[in-house]
Formats: C-alpha cells, sequence, structure tokens
C-alpha cells in the first residue's frame, strides 16, 4: 500500500485521539503525550513500507507508540528508579538472566500504563513506595478492603503480561 493513501490527513485525524488517549494514559503529561503521538505518526509515514497489512492500520500505530512510550521511559529511567527494580550484576551470574529483569522491568513499566489510576496507585504506593497500607489508603481516600482488591487486580494484571511474555513475576 502507498504511504499517501494509508496514512492520509482523514486518517490522521480519525486515529490521533486514540492515540492520544493511550499515550496520556501512560505519561499524564498532555505535551509529553502529544509529542508522543507525533513521533508515532513521523515513524509510521518513515515505515510505511514496511507495514504489510498483517493487522490493522491502528494496531501497527499502537504498536509503535508503545515503543516511543518505553523508549520515554528508559530515557527517563536514572531519575526514576525505584529501591526495589535495582540489580546488581553480582545477583545475576547468567546473562539470560539480566536480559529476562530488564524485559520484566520495561514490560512491567509498560503494564503499569494500562492499569487504571487508582490500581496504579495502589501498587505503587505499597509495592514501589513500599507504604504501609494503612497510609496507602488513607491517602487515596479509599477503605483498607478496597485497597486490597485494587492491590490484587493490579498486580494480577502486572503477572499476567510477565506470563504472557514468559516471564516469571518475581
Amino acid at each position: 500500500m502507498a504511504s499517501a493513501t494509508l496514512i492520509n490527513p482523514t486518517t490522521i485525524q480519525e486515529l490521533s485521539p486514540g492515540l492520544f488517549a493511550f499515550a496520556y494514559r501512560a505519561v499524564r503529561q498532555r505535551e509529553e503525550a502529544e509529542d508522543l503521538v507525533q513521533d508515532t505518526w513521523i515513524s509510521a509515514l518513515r515505515t510505511v513500507p514496511s507495514f504489510e497489512g498483517r493487522s490493522s492500520l491502528r494496531t501497527w500505530l499502537v504498536s509503535i507508540l508503545r515503543r516511543r512510550i518505553a523508549d520515554r521511559f528508559r530515557r527517563a529511567r536514572p531519575a526514576e528508579v525505584f529501591e526495589e527494580e535495582r540489580i546488581s550484576v553480582d545477583e545475576l551470574d547468567v546473562p539470560e538472566q539480566r536480559i529476562d529483569a530488564h524485559r520484566a522491568r520495561a514490560l512491567t513499566t509498560l503494564a503499569m500504563a494500562d492499569l487504571s489510576d487508582l490500581e496504579r496507585t495502589a501498587v505503587t504506593l505499597c509495592d514501589v513506595q513500599d507504604m504501609d497500607r494503612d497510609e496507602a489508603s488513607e491517602r487515596m481516600g479509599v477503605t483498607r478492603g478496597h485497597l486490597r482488591v485494587l492491590l490484587h487486580r493490579g498486580r494480577h494484571k502486572l503477572e499476567a503480561v510477565l506470563r504472557a511474555e514468559g516471564l516469571e513475576p518475581g
């Protein structure tokens, strides 16, 4: 398919709002989400000759956008690394383990964007920031029981993403 027929102003106008919504859920910053969508369209225009049509155009664009989001998190990573995510090279003797740990972190970062706001907040407060559940539920304005449900759902979704990629949740 020629790029002019596949990606045209109408297509861009129709698909951009959905791409923006996806990007915004991941980064929570309007300008950053707009930049990611713009980068996605630029990349798509450059690589449209390689689009084989095995998926819908929307699916292909979302896969490009996911990679842009992952790149954004990798670039920001040094300032945003959490203690639990730091792994010393000595702890991982086998190169495959280092690769799997890196993949698991990247997948978890992407999957966090797909959680609901409350699930993401619950997982971040309790599992990343190691906050006490009473304090987390108070900060979120939910009951301790609701927090427990949010944590269960969020963790379950993150584990499912890792298992789907053949990785064991840790």
